[in-house]
Formats: C-alpha cells, structure tokens, sequence
C-alpha cells in the first residue's frame, strides 16, 4: 500500500554531505516506488540541491530567516505556519525528521493533523561529549513523544532511555555498488599514492589530526600526497596548518564534487579521523571501492565499520596523533596488506547495500502509519 510521507532537515542548498546525500536518496527511492513524497527543509526559494531530486518529490522550502543561523520568535512562529501548511498541502501520514534537532517545530506544526512523527537520529550519542549542549535537551525529551526513531547501528540503542527503545529501528544508510573497484595495492610506479579523506572541513571531522599525522610521516613516504575532498569553516585553518608543516605541495583540500568517486579510485589508503559520526558515509564508500581505512578506535560509527586488523586499522584514542600516525605508517609501508584489507572492507560493505536497506525503511513506514 503506498503512503503520503514527508522527509525533513534543516538544508539541502548546495549540502554535499552525506545526511543531504541520503535524504534525496530515500526521497527519490519511495516516490520511484509509487509514494506520495515531500521534502520540507527551511530553504530559500532558491535554494538548489547538490543532489538530483526525482521530479515526483515535491520540495517545500519555507525559510523565515538563515538556515542554521539563530531565529527570532516572530521568525520562529512564521516558520511553523509554514511547515504545517506544506504537511496539509502533501497530506502526510508519516514526517521523518532527520535528527531530533527540530522535533519541536514539527511537532507543534503537525497537532492536530493525524500526522505520525518519526526522527531519523543521524549522529551516535556521543557527540554530546563534544559539544557543549546537553543531550538532555527540549528536542531530545520529546523524542518520548514521536512514533518511531531510527539509529544506524545496533550498538547506539542502549545509549538511549530504556522507555524509548522499543520504539527504535536500526537501519544503516545505504552504499552504492561501485564498479569498476580500484585497485589499492598496485604497485603505482608511474604515479604517487594518495591518501584520501572525504567529509565537511569542519571541528568533527578533525583534519587537523590527519595533518599533523601525515606530516609526521612525510619525509618517510616521499612518494605520498594527502587529498581531503570537501568543503567546510575549516577550510583556513587547515591551509594554515599545512603552511605550517610547510606541505603545500603534498596535502591538497580539493572542494565538493559530485564525482568524490573518482578520488577513490585514485586513492590507496583512506583515513576518516572524526571525533563522531552517525553513519560514515564517506568510509563506507570508501571501502566499497576496495579501499582499506582507517580512523579511531573511539570513534562511535567509525568503529563499527572498521573491523581492526581485517578490512582497516583503528588507532588508539580519539584525536591521538600518535597513534593515528603509527596505524597510517603501518599501511602506507606495505602493499600487500592494503591489498588483503582492501578486498576485505569491499566484502564487508555488502551489507549496506540499497536493496538490503530500503526495505527497511518500508516496514518502519508502514508500521508506524499501521501500528499493531
């Protein structure tokens, strides 16, 4: 039976990440699928997508003021009559909210409308241990107030009260199949080896730990670059620290492309050095293209992709540049192991694949419209 539903978040203009990349990505899938589907985002009217949305979604934009920037009360209220106006116009039985963080809007957008309400949690719970917000927030509580919540991995369910946890499915964001695979452990004569990071320039993702770690190993492996591919508010005080490492010629921030899936099959190790994630997008992509990785053991999300000594290495800590900088010396010294965990994180990203994800999203659908 086809639904009504809407998928929600902050932004998408021109939003290269992976939250943006799989919201379009379930959008298009569920309206290729026969659904009646909404994206509703608090845009612009001029606001683009960097990814192609199917032309059976419709896009609500109802920004009252700047994405991500404070709002006002007057902006506040104005914001709320225009959400509930565009879940009245595309008749919604069910709004997934990716991430708790504007629950509230929504919520008292959608009362009285009949409207199931489900949050698609995009972070483990740990990024509360690095910010300054409290996890125990307005948006947070109100969680005991929706249908159903989504987290990414099994292990992030316990972090959650026990009041909530039956109401919670584990569903992973889908991999692309890649083909052709790159080939990590070639023996690359006739060009330099790269190592690769992809993600948003931003205090997350922590490149400056990636930086300090490879310049700690470049005299070492003269015949290597480091590649970080994306865009962020980091992005000067990373060409800062390259300078000062004095790498300009060997550690490269490349912007946002569509095409990220040429750098891979470019590269010969990849590094995700976040101090959080949801799930790990670029590292599972990553990996698909036979690429081994690493990143910190301590790392929620980055840890449960990486299987340490199988299909990459986790360093010890979080934000350790030593240890980061042994496990990369460890790889980027030998071929042959690139090659052994390079073909094991291709096999171990199957199960992410969309055929295997999308169902899920289905059932949790139709559940929470159909409650038993």
């Amino acid at each position: 039976m086809n639904g009504s539903y809407v998928l929600a978040t902050i932004s998408l203009d021109r939003m290269a990440g992976g939250l943006e990349r799989n919201i379009v990505r379930l959008a298009n899938r569920l309206a290729q699928n026969g659904h009646s589907v909404g994206l509703v985002t608090f845009d612009w009217e001029s606001a683009q997508s960097f990814y192609p949305i199917d032309d059976e979604v419709r896009w609500y934009k109802v920004a009252t003021s700047q994405p991500h920037a404070p709002i006002g009360f007057r902006d506040r209220l104005h914001l709320i009559l225009k959400i509930r106006e565009a879940l009245k116009d595309s008749q919604a039985s069910v709004v997934v909210c990716f991430h708790h963080g504007i629950l509230a809007r929504f919520l008292l957008a959608a009362l009285f409308l009949n409207v199931r309400m489900v949050v698609s949690e995009r972070n483990a719970l740990s990024i509360y241990d690095h910010i300054r917000q409290s996890k125990w927030n307005l948006n947070f509580l109100l969680m005991f107030l929706v249908d159903g919540i989504t987290v990414q991995f099994p292990q992030y369910v316990n972090d959650y009260p026990s009041l909530l946890r039956s109401r919670i499915a584990v569903i992973p964001n889908p991999v692309m199949p890649v083909t052709p695979l790159t080939l990590a452990h070639n023996d690359n004569r006739h060009r330099r080896h790269e190592l690769l990071a992809v993600g948003r320039l931003c205090a997350q993702k922590n490149y400056e730990a990636l930086i300090d770690a490879f310049a700690s190993l470049a005299s070492r492996f003269p015949d290597w670059d480091l590649i970080i591919v994306g865009d962020g508010e980091s992005r000067g005080r990373l060409l800062q620290r390259i300078a000062e490492h004095e790498l300009e010629t060997r550690v490269r921030l490349v912007a946002a492309t569509p095409s990220v899936f040429d750098a891979y099959e470019n590269a010969s190790l990849f590094c995700m050095p976040s101090k959080w994630e949801g799930f790990p997008n670029a590292l599972a992509e990553a990996m698909a293209h036979g690429l081994p990785a690493i990143g910190y053991q301590d790392c929620a999300g980055v840890s449960d992709v990486i299987a340490h000594g199988r299909n990459g290495l986790l360093a010890e800590g979080n934000g350790n540049v030593a240890s980061l900088a042994k496990s990369l010396d460890c790889l980027m010294a030998d071929p042959k192991q690139r090659e052994k965990m390079g073909n094991a994180a291709r096999d171990s990203v199957q199960q992410f694949k969309l055929d295997a994800v999308f169902p899920l999203w289905e059932e949790l659908l139709v559940d929470v419209t159909n409650p038993r």
